[in-house]
């Protein structure tokens, strides 16, 4: 995937996300059961999780470092570890993270070079796959997956 197409779908990505998030109450936000056991706020917390793992990665890759996120083999004891640490945090700041962290990962995309994204020679690390695969995998795909779990949630919650 290109550059300018893999920031598009960064963005496109993201507002799918928020078109599934769009009017719900903090109330909302805060109910059990919308991905597994996760809330709405749960979800949202996580994906920041894993995005920031992703911009620390980024930033190891331009020091040239292996990222940790590629350390990561109990996924989701890491995914349950991140809830534990965050189960307390306000809803706000989880929005103002999702907004910031975001923001941070789009300009470091953009800030990458073309040939660094799309050669799939580059970084043994990812065995065969370019590094635009990476981002795609850790917040495209996963925005879009859980869009798509919250709607389902929203759709039983009208029932």
């Amino acid at each position: 995937m290109d550059k300018q197409a893999l920031l598009d779908e960064l963005h496109a990505s993201r507002a799918d996300l928020l078109d599934a998030i769009d009017g719900l109450t903090p109330e909302q936000m805060h109910l059990p059961d919308a991905v597994g056991y996760w809330s709405v706020r749960d979800v949202l917390s996580h994906l920041v999780d894993w995005e920031a793992e992703l911009v620390t990665a980024l930033n190891q890759i331009q020091n040239k470092q292996v990222p940790g996120i590629m350390e990561i083999d109990d996924i989701d004891g890491w995914n349950e570890e991140q809830h534990y640490q965050n189960a307390q945090r306000p809803l706000e700041n989880v929005l103002e993270d999702f907004e910031g962290v975001h923001r941070m990962l789009v300009r470091m995309v953009a800030d990458f070079p073309e040939k660094t994204l799309a050669d799939n020679r580059r970084f043994s690390w990812m065995e065969g796959e370019p590094l635009s695969y990476l981002i795609e995998e850790t917040a495209t795909l996963h925005e879009r997956e859980h869009a798509d779990d919250i709607r389902a949630w929203r759709e039983r919650l009208n029932q």
